[in-house]
Order: structure tokens, then C-alpha cells, then sequence
């Protein structure tokens, strides 16, 4: 039995010539001039999909998409000749499956559309995927799996901030696996070092991690960039999944950050909870972290004693989940028992707050020494020095006052 696809347009011709597209495509075919219209036929043809326009007489796309949804979850697909990211995010959060732009617009799109739509989807497969890779069952860390899994279908970018530590690429990487560009090429930019000359369209997914690190000429890059890929309903580049250590909004190491592109990015935005938040995953994590690290040690697993779990509810975990799972491969390591003692947890935290004291204190040397290099080289000039070491002015100045260096220009 063929798929029934209802199209609403009002205009005749447009309805009447995709109408036919979609009927060589294999779909049986309703047509409707208006919501009202369209109402009525849904009622009484019970469609297997609907496609429509946004804007109409009598009642809109919206209007339509609104009574479809208060009875029924078929896939809706809306279209608009004034396509934007806000007309898509609204269409989005209204219910709608789908939006396309028709300024270049192309039928064999939407003929894929609706075939992706129409066919089953693993919706439990990836709820399953993301408990596996997001441990825990707080529901701070719940509602961050729930918008992950209605985000993945979907082509828009994704902002994830998560403070380092809590699994930001983790998600990142799930997003990619169990959405909508599973199988194709995923691809971790660091953003710090990001190039504005490097070809990005071949690849499937692009990873923009530590995107609040972009220089001001690659934030106007990326924001020319997706500006022109929402115009083309996010077809022209790949997908874009960002991380962030921090809302955009607060970020100062630029200079502050475009607000255009704030906006783009910022518009589906998944937070992933400090572990401080979540305390009561610690016993579900530390069980399952003791058992990848058992796995990749060759290590019988070992269990966390009760007293040793406590004394790891009460750490501040400034690092995180990757900090618990650094203590947790140490314990395992050094014990020879059946189990990781509280006493081995101490001594293994400790060990770790010493040598990240030294590995913060050889950072902070090395900075230091780049600024004063940097600015001996360029006499003391600010905007130079800025160059040199890829910061803003203003971030120079203020490494200049965190280190206590003295100014003193040449000649």
C-alpha cells in the first residue's frame, strides 16, 4: 500500500506540479488549498504525511500544524519562499518534523524527507546509545539525554556546554552516531587552532569543540557560513555540533563573542551537569567506569567499598566525570583486594591534586614566559604582541595584570 502524502499550497500551479513529483516518487497524492481546507481532508483521508506552506489565507501552516498535532504525531513537513532560522526553530518547536526553504528549493530533497519520515526509527535504540555513553539516572543528566535524543534527527547546529570534564565530546559524538548523519565522516576541529582556509564541505560532521576559543576573523567565518547554510535549510554545509566550556554569551576570550553567531549556535543548546549537581550518579558511574577500566587494564573488576563511595560523594570534583574516572583506574590499579578502599581512594586524590598543582604551576610559567617573549620582541607594543600570541588586546592586558609583567617599550 502506497504512502497518502497530503500537499497544502495555495497556489495551484505550485501544488498541482509537486503534487505530480511526489506521485512519480511512488506517493499517492491529497491536495488542499488552505489549513481550513486541509483540515477537512485530514479528517477525512487520514494522510500518512503532510506537506505544507507557512503562509495562506484563511488559515496558515502553523494554524494547520497546531490541529494536526493536537491528534495525531504523522510525520509535517512546512515549507516557506521566506525561509530563516527563526521561522525554522519556531516550525520545530511547534511539532513540525521538518522545514524547508523554497528559494532553492529541490523535490529530490524532499522526496528523501518524506521516506526518512515515513520509515520506523530507532528512537529506543538511541535512547539506549546515549544511556550507555551519558551515565546516570539524576535527572539533570536525564533531561540533557532527552534533548540530545529529539536533537539528533535533525540537520541545525548544536551548542553543548559542559564545563571540561563532563563529557561535552562524548555527546558531541553520540549526537553524530545515532542522528541523522550516522556513517558519515565526524570531524573534531579544535577551535583554537582553527584555520578560516580549510575546506569544511566534503565532511560529514564537523566537531567544533572549544568553540568559545575562535578567534574574531573565524566567529565572522562561521557565522557567513551557517548564515548561509540555514538560508539553504542547513544542506550546504555539514553538520555542525559545537562544545563549549561556558554559555557564549559569557565569553571574554576574544573580546566577547559574535552575537549573530551566538545566536545561531546557541538556538539548540543541550547543558551537560557538573558531576557536583549530580552526586547521587556517583555509585552508577563509579560501577561503570570500574568496568571499562577493568577491560582496558586486563583487570579483574573490582567493587567500591561503601566507605570509599562516600568519600567520593563529599570530593568537589572540579574535573568531573573524567576526574572520577582517572581516581577510579588508579584504584583498580594499586588494589590487590576485592575491593578499592577508602583509604586507596585518598591516597590516589592526592596524588593527583600534587601533580595537578605542578602541571598548573609549569602552565603558568610557560604563559608567562610567551607573554614577555612576545612583548620584548615587539617593544612592548599591545596589538603586535596580541598577534603574535593569537589573543585579543584586551586578553593581553589582562595576562599582563595576572602575571605582574612590567611594560617598557623600546627606544
Amino acid at each position: 500500500m502506497r504512502d497518502r502524502i497530503l500537499i497544502v499550497d495555495d497556489q495551484a500551479v505550485a501544488r498541482r506540479v509537486l503534487a505530480t513529483e511526489l506521485e512519480d516518487a511512488g506517493f499517492d497524492v491529497v491536495l488542499a488549498g488552505d489549513g481550513r481546507e486541509a483540515w477537512q481532508r485530514f479528517c477525512e483521508d487520514e494522510p500518512s504525511a503532510v506537506v505544507t506552506d507557512m503562509v495562506m489565507p484563511r488559515s496558515d501552516g502553523m494554524e494547520l500544524l497546531s490541529r494536526i498535532r493536537s491528534r495525531s504525531e504523522v510525520p509535517v513537513i512546512l515549507f516557506s519562499a521566506h525561509g530563516s532560522i527563526k521561522t525554522a526553530v519556531a516550525a520545530l518547536k511547534a511539532g513540525a518534523d521538518d522545514f524547508v526553504s523554497t528559494s532553492d528549493f529541490e523535490v529530490e530533497r524532499l522526496v528523501q524527507m518524506l521516506r526518512d519520515a515515513l520509515s520506523p526509527t530507532p528512537s529506543p535504540a538511541t535512547s539506549k546509545g546515549l544511556d550507555e555513553r551519558l551515565v546516570g539516572a539524576s535527572e539533570a543528566i536525564s533531561a540533557a539525554r532527552r534533548r540530545l535524543a529529539g536533537l539528533a534527527p535533525l540537520r541545525a547546529p548544536v551548542l553543548i556546554v559542559g564545563e571540561r570534564g563532563t563529557g561535552s565530546s562524548t555527546a558531541a559524538r553520540a549526537l553524530h552516531d545515532l542522528g541523522v548523519g550516522a556513517g558519515s565522516v565526524f570531524r573534531r576541529v579544535d577551535c583554537a587552532d582553527f584555520d578560516c582556509t580549510a575546506s569544511v564541505s566534503s565532511i560529514g560532521c564537523l566537531h567544533l569543540d572549544h568553540v568559545e576559543m575562535l578567534t574574531t576573523e573565524s566567529q565572522v567565518f562561521w557565522r557567513e557560513q551557517l548564515k548561509e547554510a540555514e538560508r539553504r535549510g542547513f544542506e550546504a554545509l555539514p553538520r555542525v555540533i559545537a562544545t563549549a566550556s561556558e554559555p557564549l554569551t559569557l565569553s571574554t576570550i576574544h573580546g566577547g563573542f559574535d552575537p549573530q553567531l551566538c545566536e545561531i549556535l546557541s538556538r539548540f543548546e543541550v547543558r551537560l551537569p557538573p558531576l557536583r549537581e549530580r552526586r547521587e550518579d556517583i555509585p552508577l558511574l563509579a560501577e561503570t567506569l570500574l568496568a571499562r577500566a577493568a577491560q582496558r587494564l586486563g583487570r579483574r573488576r573490582l567493587r567500591v567499598s561503601s566507605a570509599a563511595l562516600a568519600h567520593l560523594a563529599e570530593l568537589p570534583w572540579s574535573g568531573n566525570v573524567a576526574e572520577l574516572e582517572k581516581v577510579l583506574e588508579r584504584g583498580l590499579a594499586y588494589s590487590r583486594g576485592r575491593e578499592i578502599s577508602r583509604r586507596a581512594v585518598e591516597e590516589v586524590v592526592a596524588d593527583l591534586a600534587e601533580n595537578l598543582a605542578a602541571l598548573r604551576a609549569s602552565r603558568e610559567r610557560r604563559q608567562r614566559e610567551a607573554l614577555v617573549e612576545a612583548l620584548h620582541r615587539t617593544g612592548g607594543n599591545i596589538t603586535q604582541a596580541a598577534d603574535l600570541l593569537g589573543k585579543s588586546r584586551s586578553a593581553v592586558y589582562r595576562l599582563i595584570s595576572k602575571h605582574g609583567v612590567r611594560l617598557s617599550r623600546d627606544g
